[in-house]
């Protein structure tokens, strides 16, 4: 490879975690090309403005709420570009469903299960309590939590209606069933969530009002980067003089440093030479992927503001579905999710699917109009948000973001903190950043010291 490279910096996904790399790199005065395989910015998120039945105005397709109170880069993001926070509504009814039966609530459980409830509350919280946040979940004597989460749910010992409500913390954590995935991620998310079940749920949030695009449109534009849309990466290559990257369509690009800021399950799309480590080409073949669907819906005669849990195991996939705009005589709209799993029984996105989903948590409601997105066909997604399996993160969690060579990981799915969050990506796009910088910043020293050195051994003395 030439010395005379294309780029100081080559940022491969244009999500939260490749733009802020871009930004902040940009903010030092490197050179970066970024390299978005999708013709948006944004990737897991994903806002526009669109009209469903009597509602216009933003649909976050994708990832979409922030915590003020925690989550610091995420707040810095949205305040040093001017944009504005609202509060999803407060509910006034909290049903759920398990088994197929209904319960209005306000109770999660049945009163002849609250006991089994209050113990099983307390072990979660001492479960999580004995994580450290910020700490890698390798790092820290967990490891005996890394186990499948209906594993974990049968330690619990607790009554059926029970089991279903504490389901939801895989559910709303993972998309996928208890039998797939580990327990730990669902639990450590407690400790980042204020020790707090009710704030684990998520569903009282702030979000952007302009929407997650506007925010990250703002990011890309506050920089000189050179920002390439519909370009997929083939493969990337680094030797001793720096990185090549070459894309699907067969053009190459030279930097000094490279951002791999895919989701994790997208590594395995592209060809590493040398090849990844152990740990990270492991991981990535294993595909610990989410199988989420995320709809908006217009629903006219079911209570609100309401925020609904499902036992998704006996509720053909239900997750939930809640309040996000009141309109008035013409009903609400309804964020909801089920699970799209490949191999088990699920809702259609066509409009009898979404009314059947519905349906199950609301009967005798009206579906007026609907948009839904299948994340487990989006290429570019790697089928969701990470949801990972037993075994996996307490072993190698810390190595997930090591750099390796001139290359550095940022995605949210290997967060050290708020795994999986928009709030995760941002941190670990800053951190790469600072690494790539930092490798920079070292090798042109050394540069310059062996110039010094060899002209100094070259002088001649008077």
């Amino acid at each position: 490879m030439s010395t005379n490279l294309d780029y100081d910096t080559i940022v491969i996904g244009g999500g939260f975690a490749g733009v802020s790399a871009v930004r902040d790199l940009c903010d030092q005065g490197y050179r970066v090309l970024l390299l978005e395989a999708r013709d948006r910015l944004g990737g897991r998120t994903w806002s526009e403005t669109k009209k469903i039945g009597d509602f216009e105005g933003v649909v976050e397709h994708g990832g979409q709420w922030l915590w003020p109170d925690r989550q610091v880069n995420m707040m810095a993001e949205v305040q040093r570009y001017g944009m504005t926070l609202q509060q999803s509504p407060f509910p006034d009814h909290y049903p759920t469903l398990s088994h197929g039966e209904h319960n209005p609530g306000p109770l999660p459980v049945p009163l002849e299960e609250i006991y089994d409830f209050e113990r099983a509350y307390f072990q979660i919280m001492t479960d999580a309590a004995r994580m450290t946040r910020g700490v890698p979940l390798d790092k820290q004597n967990v490891a005996d939590l890394d186990i499948p989460f209906s594993e974990y749910l049968d330690k619990l010992d607790v009554g059926p209606k029970t089991r279903a409500y504490l389901s939801f913390l895989c559910y709303n954590d993972t998309c996928r069933y208890p039998d797939e995935v580990s327990a730990l991620p669902p639990v450590s998310f407690i400790a980042n969530m204020d020790h707090s079940l009710i704030k684990t749920w998520g569903i009282f949030e702030d979000y952007l009002t302009e929407g997650t695009g506007a925010l990250i449109n703002a990011m890309a534009d506050d920089t000189d980067a050179d920002i390439r849309y519909e370009t997929p990466v083939a493969s990337v290559s680094q030797d001793a003089d720096g990185v090549t990257v070459t894309t699907r369509g067969g053009d190459s690009f030279t930097a000094k440093t490279a951002v791999v800021a895919t989701p994790l399950a997208c590594w395995n799309d592209i060809e590493f030479t040398p090849p990844l480590s152990a740990d990270k080409a492991e991981t990535t073949r294993e595909r610990h992927v989410a199988y989420p669907i995320k709809i908006w819906a217009q629903v006219k005669n079911a209570p609100k503001p309401v925020a609904s849990m499902a036992d998704a195991l006996t509720s053909n996939g239900a997750i939930t579905a809640f309040t996000q705009h009141d309109l008035g005589d013409d009903g609400q709209v309804l964020i909801g999710f089920f699970i799209d799993h490949p191999d088990r029984p699920s809702f259609g996105t066509d409009f009898a699917g979404v009314e059947q989903f519905i349906h199950t948590l609301y009967p005798g409601a009206e579906l007026v109009a609907y948009d839904a997105h299948r994340w487990a066909t989006d290429e570019f997604a790697g089928s969701g948000w990470v949801a990972y399996k037993p075994g996996r993160i307490s072993k190698s969690h810390s190595r997930l973001s090591t750099p390796e060579g001139k290359l550095f990981f940022a995605t949210s799915d290997i967060a050290i903190a708020f795994l999986g969050w928009i709030e995760g990506a941002v941190d670990m796009g800053k951190k790469a950043a600072v690494d790539a910088a930092r490798q920079m910043t070292r090798e042109a020293i050394e540069v310059s010291v062996r110039a010094h050195a060899s002209s100094a051994a070259t002088a001649v003395p008077r």
